[in-house]
Parts: C-alpha cells; sequence; structure tokens
C-alpha cells in the first residue's frame, strides 16, 4: 500500500497543487515500475530455470533412448532366435525337440539388468510446465517445438502400451506350457503343431511392434538431439527429408 500525505504548509496556489499531484503521480509510476521489474525479473528467472529443466530432461531422454535401443536390438535378436525354434518345430511335424533359449538378461554397455519392458523417455518437466502454466514464459517458436516433441513422446507411449499389450498375450500362451514357478519357462516339447503355429504367431506380432517401437525411437531421439543441438523453430526440429 502506499500511502499518500498532504503537504505540510498546505496548498495555496495552482502551482503547488499541480507540484504536488506531479510528485504524487511520480511516485506511483516509480512504484508501478519497480513491481514490474521485479516480476519481469522473476519471470526471466523462472523461464531460464525450466529451460535449464528442458535441457537436462533431454539429455536424459537422449540417453534413455540409447539404452531402450539396446534393450531392443537385443530382445529382438532373442525373439528370433525363439520364433526359429518354434518354426522348425512346427516344420517337423513335432518330431524336433529344441529348447526354449536363455533371455538376455543384462545391458552389454551398462552391465546393468534389463527390465521386462522398454521403459520410455520422460516428459514430465513438460507436462509439470504445461500444468502449472509456466509455458507461457518461453517465446512462442521454442514453446512450439516442445509441444510438437511432446506429440512424439504420446507416440512413443502409444507403441510402449502396444508392445506390452502383446508381451502379456505371450506370457498368458507360455503359462499353458509352464508348471515350473514364476521364474521358469515353458517347454516348447509340450506344444502342439497348432500351439506351435499360434506361438510363432504372437512372436511375429512381438516383432512387428518392436520394430515400430525402434522407429519412433529412433525419431523421438533425432528432434532430441536437434533440440540439444540449438533447434528453436519446427523447421529446424524436422530432418530436411521428412519437409
Amino acid at each position: 500500500m502506499i500511502d499518500v500525505h498532504p503537504p505540510h504548509g498546505g496548498m495555496h496556489t495552482w502551482k503547488d497543487f499541480w507540484i504536488h499531484l506531479g510528485t504524487i503521480t511520480l511516485g506511483l509510476l516509480i512504484a508501478i515500475s519497480l513491481e514490474q521489474s521485479v516480476e519481469w525479473l522473476h519471470h526471466l528467472n523462472q523461464r531460464h530455470q525450466l529451460e535449464e529443466d528442458l535441457h537436462a530432461e533431454d539429455l536424459r531422454d537422449h540417453e534413455q533412448v540409447q539404452a531402450d535401443l539396446r534393450a531392443i536390438q537385443m530382445n529382438s535378436a532373442w525373439v528370433l532366435d525363439l520364433r526359429d525354434r518354434v518354426d522348425r518345430m512346427h516344420a517337423s511335424g513335432g518330431k524336433l525337440k529344441l529348447t526354449y533359449p536363455p533371455k538376455p538378461l543384462k545391458d552389454p554397455v551398462t552391465n546393468q539388468p534389463m527390465l521386462a519392458t522398454t521403459t520410455i523417455p520422460s516428459d514430465s518437466v513438460w507436462s509439470t510446465a504445461k500444468e502449472s502454466e509456466l509455458v507461457v514464459l518461453l517465446p512462442r517458436a521454442e514453446a512450439e517445438i516442445y509441444a510438437r516433441h511432446a506429440r512424439q513422446h504420446d507416440y512413443l507411449q502409444d507403441e510402449a502400451n502396444a508392445s506390452i499389450a502383446v508381451l502379456t498375450d505371450i506370457l498368458a500362451f507360455e503359462d499353458r506350457f509352464d508348471d515350473a514357478g514364476p521364474m521358469s519357462t515353458p517347454d516348447l516339447s509340450r506344444m502342439s503343431d497348432d500351439d506351435l503355429a499360434e506361438y510363432s504367431r504372437l512372436l511375429s506380432r512381438d516383432l512387428a511392434v518392436l520394430g515400430r517401437f525402434v522407429a519412433r525411437l529412433n525419431n523421438f531421439d533425432g528432434q532430441t538431439q536437434r533440440i540439444l543441438g540449438g533447434a528453436r523453430t519446427e523447421q529446424e526440429l524436422i530432418p530436411a527429408q521428412t519437409r
């Protein structure tokens, strides 16, 4: 609150009145300008913090995508081997008996255990900024590229959900031929010709979904790297060959 006090001694002329009014007006303008300057600096600090957080999330996402791609590559090779065994058994009319191949368990680069399902990159910083209405602090062009990038994240989530759905169907199928506990593997020799054919179809679906997932991951990571490289417009975010 700003307290306005009458001049000492009172006002005796129009000149005194206008001087007093001008002093009050100048004081109010200075107070408003200071308040707006403080607010502007606060918003500027918020914007810089948001940009730093988005940059840090992009760096983490790039590393996550690389881990995902390694995991999918190993898993796809394993599924191909499994499907080959299943198809060979089916082609033999049940005469050929093959074993279930061991699953890849560790990332060859980090030597960390691989998860059963792929972990998609995070978009928590952007989502939080939207919910808290901090996105308006970003320049329009910068906000547009992050919004476009967020759509790629949505597509990734769709592919992840599709992958989980196929994996759920495969596990349910395998459980019919596995009675040795939760960490055991299905016994291929217990499958009939029809079972082997169904298993092969499920594994083919899995490979198709993994292929789409890889394409989405590469697209997302390409955009991430272009943002990290300084892209500040949607045109700079899109590869030249797809424009």
